[in-house]
């Protein structure tokens, strides 16, 4: 008899088991799924060979657990000021005039660049790619006709028992760092050591990882080796995260790829009452912890907040106040959002980690999808459509961008399915029965549209074949490297983003982050994130724990603490 769906915080996170002919249907569909992949692939939708997807499933009936008793703490704290005042709501153009203030300019590719690499590249891409799609076929085939399981699993770890939590308000610290010697965990010291200082009488933090040699070089870098505490912890090692997140009020987690190196963690949080955020882009690993966690965390009252960075809280937000500014000036809902980025940015070896296991790992199957599991645990009717530009072509969403290209961008799916999972979460009230998303990257032309498309896809195309991988890969930065900091002082991310109601209202948004946002803003977002959960209980819109988006969790308290500490932000009613 096929087993039942059921949402569970101890459940293992695993196919569920069905007879002879529906496992062969499945397969069957699972094969459909890896050929359809590849060629996909030639259409340049690049977003989706980097992420864990997950498919719409039909909804099926979730039998609901009794609700477990939550432990006995207060998990709310009262607000403290620690920041600047807020600083006055710039104008439109206050915001798009600071990119030339701060001396910044967009990424300009010449004719004669596009023109060189479609010589050398397109015969190359010629040569790999039909050797890419056949190495995708074989191994789809060999998956659907064995059974072979390549999915990330969940190891089976004997049950928690907590049975030294401490109270929330008598945690010893406000935010517990793990991560602190990677590439961007150490920015984020920097960041904390310079906004708040190392003496604890701003916000009481400290550094977690596996060394603690490594650790007291990090904060000796920033004269915090005597006022910060280190907490030795392994995530493998389930003995030590006890004292990980027993004391701390909040975890704030760089240490990825998280499907290898978050499970644990999110568990002792879920179950220790701790709240948590960290910067993850792994929506199929941040499903299966919902699937496993959510129910541990709602009676706890732990709020657990992945895609606390670049990817995704920039979109994420855009989303929210697009969608407030139609509720309250207008009383409309959002039904239709479109983003445009600008940015200039590097990559991390982290990242490249994480996007190399995404490449390898299959995607699970679930007979619901955890993201459209709202607070109280029921499953949200509220749908979203993701539709994300696949090849270049002309802009037009607004006269601002007139004669300029768009073309995809590499994280657009993973931040559609964020956007998607805050609408889930908050259906309450909207009238609205779905939302169209869409994301795309602008280039000033053709030419630099072509050259940033083109790089991407025969890049791409080269890391999923196993002749030319590890060509790709070696010039590619290691695990702990990064951008220098001269390139991080020339990144910045410029949003502009568009809403349209359900009675035809239009309102549009412009974010802006002022340095690098793949990495040194990251570090703040999530540092701000973190201090928001751990600081500001009282007044976040989540209510309670379980598992959150940044725009759900924290809302405009986050937003609010990126403003004071650098991030432009204006929205209006479209003129």
């Amino acid at each position: 008899m096929a087993a039942t769906a059921t949402y569970s915080g101890t459940r293992h996170n695993r196919p569920f088991r069905s007879s002879p002919p529906k496992i062969i249907r499945a397969r069957i569909s699972h094969l459909r799924t890896r050929v359809r992949r590849p060629l996909l692939f030639l259409a340049a939708t690049a977003a989706r060979l980097v992420e864990f997807r997950v498919s719409s499933f039909p909804l099926l009936p979730v039998p609901r657990r009794p609700a477990r008793r939550p432990l006995a703490m207060s998990t709310t704290a009262a607000p403290r000021t620690v920041l600047p005042p807020l600083p006055p709501s710039p104008t439109f153009e206050e915001v798009y005039a600071q990119l030339a203030a701060d001396g910044k300019s967009r990424q300009v590719h010449s004719t004669s660049a596009a023109v060189g690499l479609a010589a050398v590249g397109l015969p190359l891409f010629a040569v790999v790619l039909p050797l890419t799609i056949s190495y995708q076929l074989y191994v789809a085939a060999r998956q659907a006709l064995t059974g072979e399981n390549v999915v990330i699993d969940l190891p089976e770890n004997d049950p928690l028992v907590v049975t030294d939590a401490v109270p929330m308000l008598s945690r010893r610290y406000d935010l517990v760092l793990l991560g602190a010697t990677g590439y961007t965990g150490q920015l984020a010291v920097s960041y904390l050591a310079k906004t708040y200082g190392t003496d604890g009488k701003k916000v009481k933090w400290a550094v977690a990882g596996r060394s603690r040699a490594k650790l007291e070089k990090v904060l000796a870098e920033v004269g915090g080796a005597d006022g910060v505490d280190i907490i030795v912890a392994d995530v493998n090692d389930r003995s030590s995260l006890h004292g990980l997140v027993k004391d701390a009020r909040s975890i704030a987690s760089t240490a990825g790829p998280f499907a290898k190196y978050g499970s644990n963690v999110v568990e002792f949080c879920a179950q220790y009452g701790t709240h948590y955020a960290d910067t993850t882009g792994e929506t199929g690993w941040s499903r299966s912890m919902i699937l496993r966690w959510d129910d541990a965390a709602r009676a706890t009252g732990s709020k657990i907040v992945s895609f606390c960075g670049h990817d995704s809280v920039p979109w994420d937000l855009t989303v929210h106040f697009l969608a407030e500014e139609l509720r309250t000036a207008h009383g409309d809902e959002l039904v239709e959002c479109t983003c445009v980025n600008e940015l200039v940015g590097g990559i991390s070896g982290g990242t490249v980690a994480t996007a190399l296991l995404g490449m390898e790992a299959q995607k699970a199957t679930y007979a619901i999808d955890p993201f459209l599991k709202k607070a109280d645990g029921s499953i949200s009717a509220r749908r979203t459509k993701v539709s994300n530009p696949a090849l270049i072509s002309r802009l037009s969403v607004a006269e601002r961008f007139r004669g300029q290209w768009q073309g995809p961008f590499i994280m657009a799916g993973v931040n559609g399915d964020v956007v998607r999972r805050s609408n889930a979460i908050v259906e309450e009230g909207s009238r609205a029965a779905s939302v169209t998303y869409s994301e795309g990257m602008a280039n000033v032309d053709f030419a630099t549209a072509f050259v940033n498309f083109f790089t991407l896809v025969l890049g791409l195309t080269a890391l999923l074949n196993p002749l030319t991988k590890g060509l790709v890969v070696n010039k590619l930065p290691k695990p702990g490297e990064g951008p220098s900091a001269k390139a991080m002082d020339r990144g910045f991310l410029r949003i502009s983003g568009y809403g349209v109601g359900s009675q035809g209202n239009e309102v549009e948004s412009v974010i802006y982050f002022r340095s690098d946002a793949g990495y040194r803003d990251t570090a703040r977002i999530l540092v701000e994130s973190a201090l928001a959960l751990s600081l500001d209980s009282d007044i976040l819109p989540a209510k309670g724990g379980g598992f959150f988006t940044p725009a759900t969790g924290m809302g405009r308290v986050l937003l609010d603490r990126l403003k004071k500490t650098g991030t432009m932000f204006a929205v209006r009613s479209k003129q």
